[in-house]
């Protein structure tokens, strides 16, 4: 079981080693995200979420695996980490919502990710779940995330958390330029 909470801003080095280990671990694998260091998701979009409040940890509790820091405490290690913040990419606007809201609302789910050690155990569900709990408690009503369309493990996960499929869009991302994705969305 998972402790899902926001993540602190004294964790920024926790959660950049943690995306790092994901890039490292998942890069040329079947579930690869295409995500590169010092890009994306880029250490200023981490810290700038660690500081708003935006980044949720999954964590495995201090009787489960530990790692000790350099200063010899042991600390809880993530084992999953997404950023919720109000912005989707140029192309959510022309989605069919189900959930008629302003941007500040709605959540949007970033860089969802389970480190690949911990693939099968229910992490990625303990973390979107908990995510939709922290989400209903700032008062947001609604939850929306796009995928790859042949993310098949991570769209499962979403359809099983009750997400609602909205089909397959154009949105433009910076490093990838226009592609289509699958949209999902949660009314809370």
């Amino acid at each position: 079981m998972l402790e899902v909470r926001v993540a602190r801003p004294d964790e920024f080095d926790a959660v950049l080693a943690f995306y790092t280990t994901m890039i490292d671990e998942m890069q040329g694998t079947d579930f690869d995200v295409q995500w590169q260091h010092g890009v994306h998701p880029s250490p200023a979009f981490l810290r700038e979420s660690l500081e708003a409040a935006q980044l949720i940890v999954g964590l495995l509790p201090a009787e489960g695996v530990e790692v000790v820091s350099e200063g010899g405490e042991s600390e809880p290690i993530i084992a999953s980490a997404m950023v919720v913040n109000h912005e989707g990419a140029p192309g959510y606007n022309a989605v069919p919502w189900a959930v008629d809201a302003a941007p500040e609302q709605v959540g949007v789910l970033h860089v969802v990710a389970t480190l690949p050690a911990f693939h099968g155990r229910g992490f990625g569900r303990q973390l979107v779940n908990g995510a939709a709990d922290i989400a209903r408690a700032q008062g947001l009503v609604a939850l929306r995330l796009d995928t790859f369309p042949h993310n098949v493990r991570g769209r499962g996960l979403y359809e099983s958390c009750g997400f609602e499929d909205k089909g397959e869009w154009t949105v433009h991302y910076p490093a990838l330029g226009d592609i289509q994705v699958a949209m999902y969305e949660l009314a809370l």
